[in-house]
């Protein structure tokens, strides 16, 4: 609690040096960075996968990822991305070279006028993938970094929120759509319909659940649905399944959990958790 309340206040003195420090020296260069849509740029180079010797969290939540970056004198961090925009606070440099993924210079500290003054403050747009060379034989470059993560979390509530709509009015293509086309699906274990898991694909998941549920029910209800903000892009609903089995004419009232994972919109895994005892004694005869 201590460590997070630190790094709480870091962060703060952090955003309010934003306005004091504020410095831009990028019209005395050209910087040519790649852009392109981040989604698409592989998860495997993002900071803190790629380059975690240079790049440690400091705190991270659904709004933020501080990171603290180091190089030391004559380092070449590894090939990595920023896929939200960022705030960067440079603490100490000497000269670098910024280079893209084809080794192509973005940004060369030695053609600058003057020398850089620091500490530097300044912000910055996504930015793909891309390496730093520490020039300098004596000085380390040092900085915090600060992810400003969008507003996902909301915009994740809402898109579940629709999905279970769409359920609910028996519009099965709109509930597929919300679907990344390799999610990975799971059903409870002890579920009849786990024997698939895990699905892979909006179409694995129609064939191997919603078909099957539909074809064996003569009605399958969610009823009590209520949505919990989580972090990391997941949003856990609690609901009850209310359903009749066809074969058996035995009912159910069952007290469900799912748990969603979302990325760049689209539901990319879900696990299902539900009393199983109930589900298999309707479906027995």
């Amino acid at each position: 609690m201590k460590t997070l309340k630190i790094q709480a206040i870091l962060l703060a003195v952090f955003l309010v040096t934003i306005a004091t420090f504020g410095q831009d020296y990028v019209e005395n260069q050209n910087i040519d960075y790649k852009t392109g849509n981040p989604a698409n740029w592989p998860a495997e180079l993002d900071a803190v996968i790629a380059a975690p010797n240079n790049h440690k969290i400091l705190l991270e939540n659904d709004q933020v990822r501080v990171l603290e970056v180091y190089l030391a004198p004559e380092e070449k961090e590894p090939l990595h991305h920023h896929k939200w925009s960022s705030v960067l606070y440079i603490q100490e440099a000497g000269d670098f070279i910024d280079y893209d993924s084809d080794d192509k210079v973005i940004f060369d500290t030695q053609k600058l006028p003057e020398p850089l003054s620091f500490p530097l403050t300044m912000t910055k747009e996504p930015e793909a993938p891309h390496s730093v060379v520490n020039l300098s034989k004596t000085k380390p470059i040092r900085l915090i970094r600060v992810e400003m993560k969008p507003e996902s979390t909301n915009h994740n509530k809402g898109i579940n929120d629709g999905l279970y709509k769409s359920f609910g009015e028996g519009d099965i293509p709109s509930v597929l759509e919300a679907m990344d086309e390799e999610i990975i699906w799971n059903e409870a274990e002890g579920n009849a319909y786990a024997d698939g898991n895990p699905y892979i694909g909006p179409e694995a998941v129609l064939k191997g659940v919603f078909e099957r549920v539909g074809a064996e029910h003569e009605y399958f209800k969610l009823e009590d649905i209520e949505l919990h903000e989580m972090s990391n892009n997941q949003v856990l609903v609690t609901l009850r399944y209310d359903a009749k089995v066809k074969e058996t004419g035995k009912t159910y009232n069952a007290q469900v959990a799912h748990l969603w994972t979302l990325k760049d919109g689209k539901v990319s895994a879900f696990q299902q958790y539900v009393d199983t005892k109930k589900l298999n004694d309707a479906m027995s005869k």
